[in-house]
């Protein structure tokens, strides 16, 4: 059995565990997730649906379903506003803002980035990590 990950938000009301393998880290760029990250982009893995587990504070959870998009939603506290996870349209796996790990997940540096065609002016990319100009199944952003 592999050990778990824990994970809270700001204010301690909603914590979760994750038991099994995680995805790599990513970081997305788009406008969406600057503004519910408040930051250049929102650093974000997933998981099983199977190997997420809450442990407190589901009832805390609120949602904001994003006018006129198709599927996109933020999850948050209701009470310290922290963004939480969220689990995908159809049901098969869950989105963890990395931010919310109180556990070292062994990943370093970013897999990937998404959406850099839609990134603030004012952020440099500086590692190596592949760029993608807006989804992975998008053209690649040369680096040279």
């Amino acid at each position: 059995m592999n050990p778990s990950l824990r994970g809270s938000c700001l204010c301690g009301a909603i914590r979760f565990a994750i038991v099994g393998k995680i995805g790599p880290i990513g970081q997305c760029h788009c406008s969406k997730c600057r503004k519910v990250s408040g930051t250049d982009g929102n650093a974000v893995f997933y998981t099983a649906y199977s190997s997420f587990n809450w442990l407190a504070g589901l009832d805390q959870v609120k949602h904001f379903k994003v006018p006129n998009s198709k599927d996109w939603t933020s999850s948050f506290c209701e009470t310290c506003g922290s963004p939480v996870p969220h689990s995908d349209p159809t049901g098969k796996f869950y989105f963890v803002p990395a931010g919310l790990l109180d556990d070292d997940p062994g990943h370093r540096g970013y897999a990937a980035h998404i959406f850099v065609g839609s990134k603030a002016p004012w952020v440099c990319i500086t590692d190596t990590a592949p760029q993608y100009e807006a989804g992975f199944d998008s053209a690649r952003v040369d680096q040279g």
